[in-house]
């Protein structure tokens, strides 16, 4: 698979001391059955277990939720030992608690959706003898990358729960895989817009040199809506017919997302990429899973890296 050496640390100008712009979510005033005294908490409580953190990074709308579901449901259907639960310690609010619920409720059917409107969704990745063995954290789009405030976006802080989830300051960083999401083809359209997707690639790039690049800690580029370039000609709901023309288009939109580590004298590539696809949408509102390939690749995937 060909890469560009990106080796080096990007300086973007980013001052990693300003304080963080993105408007914080608002306390909610609702009790929840879980703790009805309790106050509300609405800043995401990360485990503090050494577990592996799965983290869905990607703009709004690019898909992180039905990743997510359709591994679930994968997982559910494929017999190899592991299923995914809703983890409701991250938030004890009552839409969390919900969203959570829902979550559980449809991991059985493939051909269910998730809504647009989760915000944050953590999620247990279970062995045959009840033990967390990771833990899959989905947190809003514009944690990652505000369309809000695109100008601005590689000069915003992300959130602190990030350093939490790294453990940065422990002498035994926590390991972590950060399925970056290239999105190319969505509504917004960044295949379109070279400004944007370049705003979008410096942000990435950010992440990368702040939790990734010194730590233990891999990327997945993960191509999602794969099906949708070309009218399909590429790849479609069960499969991709040509990963070579895949790679070669997303060098080509996100050159510096090619990550590569040093190590002793060879440059190694600290990424892996992969062709996704959710499903089909169609306009009446219905949604139908993809079929079995693209989850299988990125379990396959994900547990090459964590074990």
């Amino acid at each position: 698979m060909g890469t560009i050496d990106n080796s080096t640390e990007f300086d973007f100008n980013v001052d990693e001391n300003q304080t963080d712009n993105v408007q914080q979510p608002e306390p909610q005033s609702q009790s929840t059955p879980s703790s009805p005294q309790s106050p509300v908490r609405a800043q995401p409580q990360i485990p503090g277990d050494m577990a592996p953190f799965i983290v869905l990074c990607g703009p709004p709308a690019s898909g992180k939720s039905m990743v997510l579901k359709s591994l679930a449901s994968y997982l559910y259907q494929s017999g190899l030992g592991y299923t995914i639960a809703a983890n409701t310690t991250l938030l004890n609010t009552a839409k969390y608690q919900e969203d959570c619920a829902y979550f559980d409720s449809i991991i059985g059917d493939p051909d269910t959706r998730m809504p647009n409107t989760v915000d944050y969704l953590m999620a247990d990745i279970i062995d045959n003898g009840g033990n967390v063995v990771a833990h899959f954290l989905e947190a809003p789009g514009e944690d990652f990358f505000s369309l809000n405030n695109a100008a601005q976006e590689p000069n915003i802080q992300f959130k602190g729960y990030l350093e939490k989830v790294a453990q940065i300051s422990s002498d035994k960083p926590r390991k972590v895989i950060y399925i970056m999401l290239l999105d190319l083809d969505s509504a917004t359209s960044f295949r379109n817009n070279p400004s944007l997707r370049d705003k979008y690639e410096k942000k990435m790039t950010k992440l990368y040199n702040r939790f990734v690049l010194h730590h233990p800690s891999r990327v997945i580029l993960l191509y999602n809506k794969v099906d949708i370039p070309r009218q399909g000609l590429w790849a479609n709901s069960n499969g991709c017919s040509n990963p070579k023309a895949v790679i070669e288009d997303a060098q080509q939109n996100y050159p510096h997302l090619f990550f590569k580590k040093k190590f002793l004298f060879w440059d190694v590539e600290n990424y892996s990429f992969l062709p996704f696809c959710t499903g089909s949408y169609p306009d009446d509102g219905s949604y139908t899973a993809s079929g079995p390939a693209y989850p299988a690749a990125l379990w396959k995937e994900i547990t090459k890296q964590l074990w």
